[in-house]
């Protein structure tokens, strides 16, 4: 009987020891469990909320940019588009996302999220290519590139309304998105036409 006690508290001992868990921590006083859970939770709720945060803060840069890269490539399109229907369009880009981007700018300073001045690297890039083009050939790559950039600010949109926790932030995703959305399907018409 002495014999198996020993091999038992032997047992107990080297499971403790291969755990790390001292005999202390293996007998938690009263509590102590659910202190342990409520600060893990806390702590995993904290984390949701940083990310939460990041994802809003990302949708509110973003979008910010897109909006930027819309109004330049908007005049852009009602300068050297030859068709009147992407002249057209232009105007349409420029003054529907000056009013999203004058909405941007009010919930980021109230959220006091910096957002950037310049365009994406990308952006830039895409506008000098389109800066290069004229006439027809001019037309049909500025509608392409209206139709991805719409379509990668609807996923935005979709992300923030799905993951986001602003209310604010999430608010402006739900009233941008039918503007997105008749933006990118008059690009879609326009491709028909020009």
């Amino acid at each position: 009987m002495k014999s198996s006690r020993l091999v038992a508290a032997v047992g107990l001992a080297g499971a403790f020891a291969l755990t790390g868990i001292t005999a202390a921590q293996a007998s938690p006083t009263p509590g102590a469990d659910r202190l342990a859970v409520t600060a893990a939770a806390s702590q995993a709720e904290a984390q949701l909320v940083a990310q939460a945060s990041r994802i809003d803060e990302s949708f509110l840069r973003k979008v910010h940019q897109d909006s930027l890269f819309a109004i330049v490539n908007g005049g852009l399109a009602v300068h050297k588009g030859r068709c009147s229907t992407v002249r057209r369009l232009g105007g349409v880009e420029v003054r529907g996302h000056r009013q999203l981007d004058r909405s941007l700018r009010l919930v980021a300073a109230r959220e006091r999220v910096a957002i950037p001045s310049t365009l994406t690297r990308a952006q830039q890039k895409s506008l000098r290519e389109l800066a290069r083009k004229s006439g027809t050939s001019f037309d049909r790559a500025w509608l392409r590139v209206q139709v991805v950039a719409h379509q990668q600010t609807l996923k935005l949109i979709q992300r923030q309304l799905r993951s986001g926790q602003m209310v604010e932030v999430k608010q402006l995703a739900r009233e941008a998105a039918p503007i997105i959305r008749r933006h990118l399907d008059l690009a879609r018409q326009a491709m028909r036409v020009c």
